[in-house]
C-alpha cells in the first residue's frame, strides 16, 4: 500500500510517515483505522513507532 523503498534501508525507515500514508489510505476508502490490530514483522517493533 506503500512506495516502495530501496532495499538497503532498514524496516524502520521512516515508518512513521509510512504508516500516515497507509492509515490515510484507508480513511479515504471509508476503512475505519480506531481500534485496527496489527500484526507486524519483528522488524517493524520499536519503542517510539509504538
Amino acid at each position: 500500500m506503500s512506495e516502495s523503498i530501496s532495499g538497503n534501508h532498514n524496516d524502520l525507515h521512516k515508518i512513521e510517515v509510512q504508516f500516515e500514508v497507509v492509515t490515510a489510505t484507508l480513511e479515504q476508502v471509508e476503512i475505519p483505522v480506531k481500534g485496527l490490530f496489527l500484526n507486524a514483522d519483528a522488524g517493524f517493533d520499536s519503542k517510539s513507532f509504538r
